[in-house]
């Protein structure tokens, strides 16, 4: 997976060709805005993955982690062949608070795990709302990497095999603040939340079976 991965980032960094409104281009020649920036806050949640896209559940992290970070995405594409989809880089960086006031101090930490994500992101931005509020909902596929195991990873893998190096998801639904507030100096802002998750793929990376979801809420911009 991990080989997968890489190969296609590297595959996307290469002269690929695109088309956008009759005119062929170049991967990462696109028009106008070239960058975008996400900070975010968010919760750990024990919910799986299937049941947070689904608006089904939440459960509360038992060790009440949150995360706080950045992501910096690059346009690879706008609309190519004029499909209503975007495909970007991504890089992350998160911070997670890990807090534990339980007997298990052997187990649990208090200390903070830093962690860091490299990806690529989709995202569909055709909606049948757009007149009123443009939306867009972005998908991405990646490697992660954590300084320390996070609580809520030991919390799922309760003793059994964790990594440091994991398959990593983004996923963002996030709507234009002009269209919500009127300001015509928003034009580039939106606002939303999404799902970050880390896993082994049911063991397929380092024999890892489980996972751990987190509950984003976040701003981005565009430069």
């Amino acid at each position: 997976m991990k080989k997968l991965i890489i190969t296609l980032i590297i595959f996307l960094s290469l002269n690929l060709y695109g088309e956008t409104e009759g005119k062929k281009r170049k991967a990462f020649d696109v028009d106008g805005n070239k960058y975008i920036i996400r900070p975010l806050y968010g919760l750990a949640t024990k919910s799986y993955l299937g049941d947070l896209i689904s608006f089904k559940d939440f459960k509360e992290d038992p060790n009440h982690g949150k995360i706080a970070g950045i992501q910096v995405e690059r346009y690879v594409y706008k609309r190519p062949y004029d499909f209503p989809v975007d495909v970007t880089i991504q890089s992350s960086f998160i911070t997670h608070f890990n807090d534990y006031s339980g007997e298990e101090t052997d187990y649990y930490t208090n200390d903070n795990s830093y962690e860091i994500n490299f990806g690529i992101k989709i995202y569909w931005t055709e909606f049948p709302w757009d007149k009123y509020v443009r939306t867009r909902l972005g998908v991405s596929e990646g490697l992660s990497y954590t300084s320390r195991i996070t609580n809520l990873e030991r919390y799922d893998q309760y003793h059994e095999n964790n990594s440091n190096y994991l398959n990593y998801l983004d996923i963002t639904l996030s709507f234009n603040v002009k269209d919500i507030t009127g300001m015509d100096d928003l034009e580039d802002t939106y606002i939303g939340m999404g799902i970050l998750h880390r896993s082994g793929i049911f063991g397929i990376i380092n024999g890892v079976d489980g996972g751990s979801n987190n509950v984003t809420f976040f701003f981005e911009t565009e430069l």
